[in-house]
């Protein structure tokens, strides 16, 4: 198992906002997080990322007790994380923010390099172009290939398609798909687009107020009225 998170709970100093979740992420699956703004789906995910302490319970990665990782060493344990905001440097171009992401050698860099924009030839077309200059699709394209580089064996999204055409949201959830059939595991938050986004995952849960429901198949939130009545508590 490549993440086990077993009761574990975190929050901002005194503030509890998340406990008891628990979950896993396998190599090779795709595992969504949904749930109205507010739940503590992105402080979950910062806890994962150590952005945020273990307050509760038990994190672990690869074996690994995450709990005593620093931020800056989640990447060489190969865990990618691509947060909500602030995951590009607007004023860099294309191929700055790929390079700044990189570690190894040169010529291990220029390596992945191509061969992340082999995944993504859009950003190519755009190498010399500053991140401020990119459609918000192709903004989000940016902030997983940065993740990417880094050649990760987990990585998190946090709301990729949020604010995102369906067109555009299917694009990348064809990105996603593709990571996982490489064998990645990836920890996906969704927000928006539920309907479009669930039918990619291999299992859901559902988090509300701090707390994280178990795992369920996809296609039980895909129900008719299911999501609504999760969200809103409206019962058809």
């Amino acid at each position: 198992m490549l993440l086990e998170a077993s009761g574990v709970s975190t929050g901002y100093g005194p503030l509890t906002v998340v406990r008891d979740a628990t979950l896993t992420v396998a190599a090779g699956e795709i595992v969504a997080v949904v749930g109205p703004n507010g739940a503590g789906k992105s402080s979950l995910m910062k806890c994962i990322a150590r952005s945020l302490p273990v307050q509760g319970g038990s994190l672990r990665f690869a074996g690994k007790d995450l709990a005593t990782v620093a931020q800056n060493h989640i990447a060489q344990l190969g865990i990618g994380y691509v947060p909500q905001q602030g995951n590009v440097f607007p004023e860099l171009s294309v191929q700055e923010n790929l390079q700044v992401s990189c570690r190894g050698s040169l010529s291990e860099a220029r390596t992945i390099t191509k061969e992340v924009l082999h995944q993504f030839p859009r950003l190519n077309e755009r190498i010399k172009q500053a991140a401020a200059t990119l459609s918000g699709g192709e903004r989000q394209m940016l902030a997983i290939a940065c993740a990417l580089v880094s050649s990760p064996s987990l990585l998190m999204l946090d709301e990729p398609t949020t604010g995102l055409a369906p067109l555009i949201v299917r694009e990348r959830i064809a990105d996603i798909q593709r990571l996982r059939d490489r064998g990645a595991g990836v920890l996906w938050i969704i927000e928006e687009h539920p309907r479009i986004c669930l039918p990619a995952v291999d299992k859901v849960h559902f988090m509300s107020d701090g707390t994280l429901g178990p795992a369920m198949a996809a296609g039980a939130l895909l129900e008719e009225g299911a999501l609504e009545e999760l969200f809103f508590g409206v019962s058809h």
